[in-house]
């Protein structure tokens, strides 16, 4: 992705999605929204975004008996913060006014609590979560100070007490290559690499504003060659570190352009290395190439919960953002109590599935 003129459309494209708010949710769903707008060559489209079980399609008898009795919405969001996607139809998103993790199945079009009845005693204030190149899931708990692991198939695998080397969890990120768990420390200022079993191996930070220092690092994400990317909060800007954490870029400053922080939350790497932040006073999401050179910006205030209308790319406080293997990028909506996806149109996709009316330059 190159930062060439479609920086200068996204004032249009915001100013698009914020007049097709006002529609229905059923004729926004029939609309199709892109970053940068058509005819440019588009890089985003805008899938859905989901609150409850009605969100998504229904099958067999749910579907006969929703058309004859009207449908239970069941579990729905309280307070979600952190996403995570195994890449197969399971997406896993933390929320604290629940007490737990919701599991979104695609496959079975169904909502439900992980652990279920054993939520509540298994986790004190979840926080941050991730999963591994084999679908294990990786939840932090930020009261206990625990990071425990479940497999694809939702059984508890162990636990992993980081007490001794973290004063409280923040992002979580694994290594699989080098079989590592990646875990911020936002008050300690640091980020502390552990094995999978939750052997220490080391720590790199401190508090401060120089290079390879912290103010308040929370999200925390790794690039293709094993780089790891720091969401440095308070600081306002981003760090990129090599596998063992020697310092080696930073972007970002405090501010309100399109490509500033206000108060960034969240960070997520594309198969092309593109970096992804969530800004939640901002009500953005940022797109940076992996240099750092600015690329794109999605996103504008919008209360989706209060008007009961579908924004596509309108956020209130976006917070965790996460980019499965297929690169469908999932951003917490928090406030309007949701997450929403997006499809990162790469050159191999876009040649895979040619948009309708596309010009051949648009594959340049």
């Amino acid at each position: 992705m190159k930062p060439s003129r479609f920086i200068s459309r996204f004032i249009v494209v915001t100013a698009a999605a914020t007049l097709f708010a006002g529609c229905a949710g059923q004729q926004v769903k029939n609309e199709r929204f892109f970053w940068p707008p058509l005819p440019d060559r588009p890089r985003l489209e805008w899938l859905n975004a989901y609150h409850n079980r009605l969100d998504l399609p229904q099958q067999g008898f749910s579907k006969v008996m929703g058309a004859i009795v009207g449908q239970d919405e069941g579990l729905a969001f309280k307070k979600p913060l952190d996403i995570a996607s195994d890449g197969n139809g399971k997406v896993y998103v933390t929320d604290p006014g629940l007490g737990g993790v919701v599991v979104y199945d695609f496959v079975k079009s169904d909502v439900h609590l992980l652990a279920d009845n054993d939520a509540l005693r298994m986790f004190k204030q979840v926080g941050a979560l991730t999963v591994d190149n084999e679908g294990n899931l990786y939840v932090a708990d930020m009261q206990k100070k625990l990071v425990m692991v479940f497999d694809k198939n939702e059984n508890p695998l162990r636990s992993i007490n980081i007490e001794k080397h973290v004063v409280q969890p923040g992002g979580l990120a694994v290594d699989s290559g080098r079989k590592r768990l990646i875990v911020v420390d936002g008050k300690g200022h640091k980020v502390v690499l552990f094995s999978l079993d939750g052997m220490f191996i080391a720590n790199f930070g401190e508090r401060g504003a120089r290079d390879g220092e912290f103010n308040f690092p929370f999200p925390v994400a790794l690039t293709s060659k094993g780089e790891i990317v720091v969401g440095d909060v308070m600081n306002a800007r981003v760090q990129v570190f090599d596998s063992d954490g020697k310092f080696l870029r930073k972007f970002g400053t405090r501010g309100d352009g399109l490509a500033d922080f206000q108060i960034l939350k969240g960070v997520a790497v594309d198969s092309e290395d593109n970096i992804y932040v969530t800004d939640g006073r901002g009500h953005k999401m940022v797109i940076f190439n992996s240099k750092g050179d600015y690329l794109l910006t999605v996103g504008g205030q919008y209360a989706a919960i209060s008007s009961g209308r579908i924004a596509p790319g309108g956020f209130l406080i976006p917070q965790g953002i996460d980019i499965d293997k297929n690169d469908v990028i999932y951003v917490v909506d928090q406030l309007n109590m949701r997450f929403q996806v997006f499809q990162y149109i790469s050159d191999s996709r876009l040649s895979s599935y040619p948009l309708p009316g596309q010009s051949p330059a648009m594959n340049k």
